[in-house]
Order: structure tokens, then C-alpha cells, then sequence
């Protein structure tokens, strides 16, 4: 267990003993925050230091600097906030009158990993380092010889590999080579079991018996995942329509995949498909083809109107000022946003937020493209998250529970990629694409986001399956692909056993509670959900209406829309997350309920082209599991 400091423990105890009043006792208690708030003020310097030395001139990105930085925010943050709960463990909380009080105490007394003891913690951060390498390390040689061209990562190599082949047998060799690779002498898998220990141990210092309680932490709620798996099925019929569907488009195109009419589909295949989602050369047929059907070509307009990276910042703020939220100020352009160099963003070229209060700043990706375009706007509300929560105490500065904020960002990215709003900013010339382009565009936004969702779900369940105990070392592979079969219809593009561990390069991203597949998935589900509602008070939603459906919803220069953000931004981490997600929804729950209604059209049209093809939903995998 975590030893408070022995001071502050017995001040504590003298508090309750001899019954000292509970202003004296919230005295103490805010006294042992304040002090890890002035340790927080170092950390957000070192922040400040970061971007700094990263947008000085001259200065290498990659230089030591930098990094000697990162490691003292990393370890400076570990030991706040390992003290800090050492000292909150033994606050009585039913002694305290504030209920803002109670709260910080409720929500800083437990802990992740951050929760272990220092060596543990070493310990954790170098498996999360070894995981880490299994996905962007250069790993694998998928024809087994690397004299010529060298070893291959993962990511972002052999996807990209993957996602432009059009042979079978590339993706079934790279995904036996990459688990090959990273497996080799067990390596992967007794990584993942030295993970899921060091999980289980930091879950019993917070006092859960069940280690997923600690897991779920902040989700605060009873069997979180049964609510998630209830929202899978929700969206399942829409999902087996658009799996029965695609798996047609593989028997086409993939005859030696030998994928049965009523089969489930390879893996190394789906992954593929979800790569495709936007790539122009996909192997799949989209539901209407000619070229007067494709989806118009922005990107030089894109270039034409608004020229530069920062022009598309200022407008992506723009799109939260015109809500009533904060206005970016000038100096924050001046000071506080900063180009990424070239060679920096890598494959994904993400835009970074820093937090030093009272100041945020950006690193911003120099592409100039649709996509960024979108994400931008995302980031802006990452920013303006930051400069609501920065008002609230100490502790509940924060969002209520981990993809809270990504699913605010989520529905900017979506109404700002909307016909309508690239009308808006005179990149269409039409304010709606036609039904055909229209329902194109819905099927590639399906396949972005219907065959995600069940790979997030999949991926927790089975983490949590095993640290929970439901799921044992012997039966690792068998369990993975039942899951798989049972919620996704993927089946591995071979037969397989037991000793083998097949888990997806998804998986061990998500390892890391900061990425973790459970924030991924209330992201997606949650961002929907806000989504709709956001366009009902915007009135850029009319059920029923088809001049006014959610999939081309903008709910830009809605001042009703903005309130509710602006209200849900405000509360931070102050109140549980179904009461802030209440304001938005009216709802307590998640529901799939916004992503039927957003793929609505596409839905029918799949169900309707289906028949017609006298394909029948559903699946049933072959047995390539063999248990030992």
C-alpha cells in the first residue's frame, strides 16, 4: 500500500480522535492539496520549457534537451501524484462538508499505474516502452530476408504495405511475419502477462478486488463494460449489413481468401478494409460507381481558399468563437502557436496541445489537407477544454472520465467535414452532395467507423477478461478469436493455437491507459451522441426532414449548441460524467442511438441491396482455433 506522509496522517488522526472540528479537519485536507498544487505549478513550467525548446530557433526537435524535460515531467508527475495519494488514502471523506472537497479527495485518492510502488512503476513504463516497440519498432522481415531493404515496423510500413496490395498472399505473410517477429521465445506474450500483473497489483492498493474497478476508474460505474457491450449490439444489425456486404466485395476480389457466403472474414483482409477507409484505390466497390458519383476532390480548393496551415487555424477557432465560446486571442497566435517541422509529424502528423496554466499552446502539423483540416478542429477543442477547466480546482481540472473530451472534439470534426460546412467556407460550391455522392460518402465514413467500434470493444473485453481472471494464460488465442467471431466476424486467415498470441497491433496500443481502447470507444460512441444533440438545438437536424439530415449536419453559429458545450466545459471533472453528458443528451447512458440515426441512409440502402443480392446477414467462423 502507499504510505501517507506522516505528518499530514497525523494531523489527520488527531482531526477525528479528539474531535477537532470539520473545519479544521477540510483545513488539513486542502493544505495537503494546495501543497501538490504548487508541485503541479513545477510540472507546468517544465511544459512551458518544452514547447519552448522545441519552437526555438535552431533548436533540434529531438535534441536532449527536450527529452531530459519530458522525463523530468514524467517523473515529477509520477511522484505528485503517488504522494498525493498516499496522503488523501487516509482523508475520512464523510468528515468533509464541501462536496466539491469531497470530490477532489474521492478522485485523487486512487490510481492507475501511477498508483505503484517506484519500482513497480519503472517496471510498468518498461513494458508500455517494449509494447510500444512491437507496433513502431523495425521488427519484421516479411519475406525473411532484410540484407536488401531492412527490417519493417508495424506501423507505419507494413500497413501501408497492406494498405495498397491487392494480393492475398502479401497480407497473410506480413501478418504472420509481424506476430512472428514479436512473439518470437514468447516475447509478446510474457510482455503482456508481466503487464496485466503489474495492472492487478496497482488495483489492490486502491483496495479493488475486481482489478477492471481500477481499469474503469473514473468511469465510476458498475459493470461499465456490460453498458459498452449493450451499445455493440445496439448497432449490430447495422454492422452484419455492412459485414455481409463487404464480404461479398472480398469473395471478388480475394478468391484464394476461400471466405465463405455465410462465413466470417479474414483478419488480415479487415484490417485491410479498415485502412481503405478513405484511401482512393480501395479493393472494395462503394455503393454507387462512375466518376460523376465520387466524392468531389477538395484539396486544391482547399489550397486555392485557405493557403496555409495557419489560415486553417484560425479557422477551426473561429468555428468555436461563432458558438459564443472563448475568442483566441492575438498573442496567442504571436506566442503560444508554433509550426511543427517538416520532418516531425511522421505518418500521422498530429497537432500537439501544451497545458501550463494560465497559458495553452499548439504545435500545429504543416500539411495542407482535408483530413487536417478536420482535425484541427478537434484540437481547437482540446484548447478551449483547456481554458474552461483551468478555472476549477486543483484535481478537477480535468475531464470527468477518460474521452470525455475527445468526444466533444469529436462532433467539431464531424460537423466541420460536413458538404455544408465546406460550403460554408467556399470549398463546394453546393451546400449538400448529390443522393448518390451523399451515400457514397456515408459508406466510407461507415467503414471508418462501424468496423472500429467492435475492434475497440473487442480489445477491452479481453484485457479485462484476463486481468479479471475470466480469461487464463492456456487459453489466451482461442478466447481472443472468440471474441472476434462473436462480435466482428473475423476469423484468422489460418488454422491456429492456443500457444500462439494473435492479438492486433490495436491491442497493444491501447495497453496504455492514456490511449486505451475503453477511451476510444466512449470517444466514438459518446461524440455521436453528443453530435445529434448538438445539431437538434442547432435546428441543422430535422428527423424525418431529408433537407436537413444529421449526416450533413453543421451546427456552426449555433449560440444553443455552444451553451450546452460551453456548460459541459465549464463543470471539468466536477460532477460524475453522466451528469455532464446529461446536458447535452438529456441521456445517462450510452446509446448507439446517434450513429443509427447519422447512418440511417446508408442502413436501409444496404439492407435493400442485400436482399437484392440474396445475401443473408450474419456469420458463422470456422473453427482455426485449436485448443492444445
Amino acid at each position: 500500500m502507499r504510505l501517507p506522509f506522516v505528518g499530514v496522517l497525523l494531523i489527520l488522526l488527531l482531526s477525528v480522535t479528539f474531535g477537532i472540528g470539520h473545519s479544521s479537519y477540510e483545513l488539513a485536507t486542502k493544505q495537503i492539496l494546495d501543497r501538490a498544487k504548487d508541485r503541479m505549478r513545477h510540472v507546468w513550467s517544465l511544459n512551458r520549457r518544452i514547447f519552448v525548446q522545441l519552437t526555438a530557433k535552431g533548436k533540434s526537435p529531438l535534441g536532449g534537451q527536450v527529452l531530459n524535460s519530458k522525463l523530468e515531467v514524467e517523473a515529477e508527475t509520477y511522484r505528485l501524484f503517488y504522494d498525493l495519494a498516499g496522503n488523501l488514502s487516509v482523508v475520512s471523506v464523510a468528515e468533509l462538508d464541501d462536496p466539491l472537497l469531497r470530490r477532489r479527495v474521492q478522485r485523487m485518492a486512487k490510481l492507475q499505474l501511477q498508483g505503484l510502488r517506484p519500482k513497480d512503476y519503472e517496471q510498468a513504463k518498461d513494458l508500455l516502452r517494449q509494447i510500444h516497440n512491437f507496433v513502431n519498432g523495425p521488427l519484421v522481415c516479411p519475406y525473411e530476408d532484410c540484407s536488401a531493404r531492412g527490417s519493417l515496423a508495424m506501423y507505419p510500413q507494413i500497413m501501408n504495405k497492406n494498405m495498397h496490395t491487392k494480393l492475398y498472399e502479401d497480407l497473410v505473410i506480413n501478418w504472420k511475419a509481424w506476430r512472428r517477429a514479436i512473439n518470437e521465445k514468447d516475447v509478446a506474450k510474457n510482455t503482456f502477462i508481466g503487464y496485466v500483473r503489474l495492472l492487478r497489483i496497482a488495483a489492490t492498493y486502491n483496495g479493488h478486488v475486481t482489478p477492471s474497478r481500477t481499469w474503469y476508474l473514473n468511469y465510476d460505474t458498475e459493470n461499465f463494460q456490460a453498458e459498452m457491450e449493450a451499445v455493440v449490439w445496439e448497432i449490430m444489425p447495422l454492422y452484419r449489413e455492412l459485414h455481409a456486404y463487404l464480404r461479398r466485395e472480398v469473395q471478388a476480389a480475394y478468391p484464394k481468401a476461400d471466405t465463405k457466403s455465410d462465413g466470417a472474414i479474414s483478419a488480415p483482409i479487415m484490417d485491410q478494409i479498415l485502412s481503405q477507409d478513405w484511401y482512393p484505390h480501395q479493393f472494395f466497390r462503394t455503393p454507387h460507381q462512375g466518376r460523376q458519383h465520387q466524392l468531389p476532390s477538395v484539396h486544391r480548393r482547399l489550397e486555392e481558399v485557405l493557403v496555409t496551415p495557419v489560415k486553417i487555424n484560425r479557422k477551426a477557432a473561429e468555428f468555436f468563437e461563432s458558438l459564443g465560446l472563448m475568442v483566441m486571442p492575438n498573442i496567442f497566435y504571436d506566442r503560444f502557436s508554433r509550426r511543427m517541422n517538416d520532418e516531425e509529424g511522421g505518418a500521422e502528423c498530429k497537432s500537439q496541445v501544451y497545458y501550463f496554466p494560465p497559458d495553452v499552446a499548439l504545435r500545429y502539423c504543416p500539411k495542407l489537407d482535408y483530413k487536417k483540416m478536420m482535425q484541427i478542429h478537434g484540437t481547437m477543442a482540446e484548447l478551449q477544454y483547456h481554458l474552461y477547466k483551468m478555472q476549477l480546482p486543483f484535481g478537477l481540472d480535468t475531464e470527468p472520465c477518460p474521452g470525455f473530451g475527445a468526444a466533444i472534439a469529436e462532433t467539431v470534426i464531424l460537423a466541420s467535414g460536413t458538404p455544408r460546412h465546406l460550403h460554408r467556407l467556399h470549398i463546394l460550391l453546393n451546400d449538400s452532395l448529390t443522393e448518390e455522392q451523399s451515400l457514397n460518402r456515408l459508406f466510407r465514413m461507415g467503414v471508418h467507423t462501424l468496423i472500429a467500434v467492435p475492434q475497440y470493444f473487442i480489445n477491452d473485453k479481453f484485457l479485462v477478461d484476463v486481468m479479471d481472471g475470466r480469461i487464463g494464460v492456456k487459453d489466451y488465442n482461442c478466447a481472443y478469436w472468440g471474441l472476434q467471431d462473436k462480435f466482428a466476424g473475423v476469423q484468422p486467415p489460418l488454422q491456429r493455437l492456443n500457444k500462439d498470441f494473435d492479438v492486433d497491433f490495436k491491442f497493444y496500443r491501447g495497453l496504455n491507459p492514456e490511449t486505451s481502447n475503453t477511451k476510444k470507444f466512449l470517444a466514438e460512441i459518446l461524440g455521436f451522441q453528443f453530435y445529434r444533440s448538438f445539431c437538434l438545438a442547432s435546428g441543422q437536424y430535422k428527423p424525418g426532414d431529408p433537407n436537413f439530415p444529421l449526416h450533413n449536419c453543421d451546427f456552426y453559429d449555433s449560440k444553443e449548441a455552444g451553451k450546452k458545450i460551453r456548460d459541459m466545459m465549464q463543470l471539468g471533472a466536477t460532477r460524475h460524467w453522466r451528469d455532464v453528458m446529461e446536458i447535452a443528451t438529456g441521456e445517462r447512458k450510452l446509446s448507439g442511438r446517434g450513429i443509427l440515426e447519422y447512418f440511417a441512409p446508408l442502413f436501409t440502402w444496404l439492407k435493400e441491396r442485400n436482399k437484392q443480392l440474396d445475401i443473408e446477414p450474419g456469420w458463422d467462423a470456422d473453427e482455426l482455433c485449436r485448443r492444445d
